[in-house]
This record gives C-alpha cells, structure tokens and sequence, in this order.
C-alpha cells in the first residue's frame, strides 16, 4: 500500500495545489453558510477524483497480476504527461501580461449565493470534468494498480489518494474552525493572490507532472 501511494503521491500533490479549487473553497468559506458549504464542496471534490481513478481502475491491461507494469500502461503516462505538456504550452501562451487587467472567472462571482447542491456539485465537477485534474486522477489510479501485488486493494488506496489530493483544500477549512470569520480579511488576500498568479501555478504544477510521467512511461516501454 505505501509503495502504490508513494508511486502516486506527484499525481496528487498536483490535484492538491491546483488553485481554482483553493479559491472557490476559500469564497465559500466567507458565506453565511461557510462550514456547511465548504464540506460539500470538499466531497463533490473527493468524489470526483475517486470516480476518475475508478473508472481507470476498470480498464483492463493495466497491470498483471503480479502488479507488473505493461507496455499499455507505459503508453497511457506517455499520453497523459503529453497532454499535461500541451496544457502547460496553453496556459503559458495564456497567461496575463505586465499591465494586463486581472480578470475574476464568473464562476468566482456568483460561488458566494451557491447552497449545499451546488457546492458538492461544484466541488465534483472541479475534479472529473476538468481535464487537467481528470489526467492527475487517471495518471494516479493507473500507477496504483501498476505498484500492487495481486493481493492489494486498489480501491481502498484510491480512497486514500483521493484524501491526500484534498490536503491543501482541507487547510483553508481548518484555519476557518480554529479562526472563523476574523480570518476573512486573509482569505481576501489568499484569493487576490491565487487568481492574480493562478496561470503560472498551472504552468509549473502542469510541467513537473508531465515530465514525470513521460519519463515513467518511457522507463517502462524500454
């Protein structure tokens, strides 16, 4: 188990310091219903990872049964680092210029009015239709289920992924418990920082994983 999670741990460091998340849990936690809200949301997120990586855990021909790697699954991360490549280059091209006005998502506008629904929803949509969280969670759940023996559980250690790529999200929630709304003002400077710097996290968080993983799958293909 400890080697399937150290094997998968870059994948969710990166579904950790991906920062539209960070900022919509750190609006939702200067609402009325901050603690409420902001748990649903951490659910809809954890949900969404773990619906990824179990879908990619279905597929067959990931592994043998001695949980060897396979040329298919050397292939998959060859793919996936690619594409994190490619969206790193795009957010890169994208990114504000000196002078640039720092514009807010709209989603960021109106997060503040959403109820518990829509909080896990929001939560679940940030993690299994975004399609740079989606590869972190296939690119995670395929080197799980390369890492164990026959024997392992590789739905029960999905489950621990999930936790650990919500870490950084939690903080925010637990400042909030200790704090509660005297933290607010520090929030408001978290949440200008994010979106001010948030295309040149993607591009560095992007990079590194991609790397890692077209080096994995190379490894594993020669």
């Amino acid at each position: 188990m400890i080697d399937a999670l150290k094997e998968a741990l870059p994948m969710a460091i990166g579904l950790a310091l991906s920062p539209f998340p960070l900022i919509a849990i750190i609006i939702l936690l200067m609402t009325p219903r901050a603690k409420s809200n902001s748990l649903w949301f951490l659910l809809g997120w954890m949900l969404g990872i773990y619906f990824i990586g179990f879908l990619v855990l279905m597929i067959p021909g990931l592994g043998t049964d001695q949980g060897e790697a396979t040329i298919f699954s050397g292939s998959v991360r060859i793919v996936i680092g690619i594409v994190l490549l490619l969206l790193a280059i795009k957010t890169w091209l994208k990114r504000p210029r000196q002078g640039d006005e720092i514009v807010t998502p709209k989603l960021f506008l109106t997060i503040d009015s959403f109820g518990l629904k829509k909080s896990m929803l929001t939560g679940f949509l940030f993690s299994a239709a975004n399609v740079k969280n989606m590869a972190f969670s296939a690119a995670g759940a395929a080197r799980i289920n390369q890492s164990l023996s026959a024997d392992g559980n590789s739905f029960a250690i999905l489950a621990v992924f999930a936790l650990i790529g919500s870490l950084v999200l939690m903080f925010p929630a637990l400042v909030y418990v200790v704090a509660g709304e005297r933290i607010e003002p520090t929030f408001l400077i978290w949440k200008k920082w994010l979106i001010k710097n948030n295309k040149m996290l993607l591009v560095i968080i992007l990079s590194f994983i991609g790397l890692i993983l077209i080096k994995a799958g190379l490894q594993i293909i020669i």
